[in-house]
């Protein structure tokens, strides 16, 4: 017999004392909490964008179906979509700065959805968020 070990083995004294590890390491949940923890960031900083975005383009589906208002002057176009972001609590948002106006001989304007967002995430870190779209009535 193997002096030291009871069963004769040198090694069946190290198997009764390994376990097996549970769990993850505090390192892991440390990495999956910084994860989250940025998606969570990023998604606080560009969801209001999109959602002004889906107020932008139902203001302007809405004026696609207004046939007689698209067949005004272009500058009474855009007072009736910067009435229409006011009613909508959108204040930073210019119409002329928003939506671009083409002349069409049969519809009078074709509505397109175009701008763009920037914000800041992280110290010297932006995010461009960029929306065009052309609008018809649906």
């Amino acid at each position: 017999m193997t002096k030291g070990y009871k069963n004769g083995s040198q090694f069946g004294a190290g198997l009764k004392l390994a376990k097996k590890q549970q769990g993850l390491t505090f390192t892991v949940v440390l990495a999956i909490m910084s994860v989250l923890f940025f998606c969570a960031l990023v998604g606080f900083k560009i969801g209001p964008h999109y959602m002004e975005y889906m107020t932008v383009k139902k203001i302007a589906v809405d004026l696609t179906r207004k046939e007689d208002v698209l067949k005004s002057t272009k500058s009474k176009v855009y007072k009736h979509i910067d009435q229409a972001y006011s009613t909508n609590n959108l204040w930073d948002l210019k119409a002329k700065d928003t939506i671009e106006l083409q002349k069409d001989a049969s519809k009078g304007y074709v509505v397109t959805v175009n701008y763009e967002k920037r914000i800041n995430l992280i110290s010297n870190i932006d995010v461009v968020t960029v929306f065009n779209n052309s609008v018809n009535a649906e």
